[in-house]
């Protein structure tokens, strides 16, 4: 990883490039393909006061962050930096987990969690119902079991064939 630090308006400081700089990489527990972090600090004066400024351009594989912070010194505004720019990195890895999650399949996804084999069916209305157009298909099919969407509630619903030949049905809030 390369890291530049810049003063502007303020003495360089050994201390603080390594502050900065220790800061950074401890960045990498977070996110390990850094390439390159640019941070920029100065002091600005505002109102009469004078206000540490840290700034960083990060640069990673699939990510590039901008941030800045100001506070009433330098190590502070370098702290706050650096919240932010954790904050942003597992914002964007939640958003990735997301969008991984999203994008694969559920068979991919019932492998991953090691969930014993589930054998995964389509089997069932894609047209909405009537409960007794419901139980005539069940008739035709031979099958224990219909799960439909209901014409008049439009809810998911279950009708199953019990050991005695009556039909049963489980829909929610009816």
């Amino acid at each position: 990883m390369n890291i530049v630090v810049t003063f502007k308006h303020i003495g360089s400081s050994d201390a603080i490039r390594q502050y900065a700089e220790s800061k950074v990489l401890k960045l990498e527990k977070y996110l390990n393909n850094i390439m390159e972090a640019y941070i920029t600090l100065s002091m600005e004066r505002v109102e009469h006061k004078e206000s540490g400024v840290a700034q960083i351009k990060l640069s990673a594989k699939n990510l590039d962050i901008n941030a800045e912070e100001k506070s009433s010194d330098i190590y502070s505004a370098i702290d706050l930096l650096m919240k932010k720019v954790e904050s942003q990195i597992k914002k964007h890895k939640e958003k990735n987990r997301r969008k991984d999650y999203e994008d694969k399949g559920l068979t991919e996804i019932l492998e991953e969690e090691n969930l014993p084999d589930v054998e995964i069916k389509e089997d069932y209305e894609k047209r909405p119902l009537s409960i007794e157009e419901a139980v005539q298909k069940l008739k035709k099919r031979n099958k224990d079991f219909i799960i439909f969407k209901d014409k008049i509630s439009s809810k998911i619903s279950f009708i199953f064939k019990g050991e005695d030949g009556s039909f049963s049905l489980i829909a929610p809030d009816l």
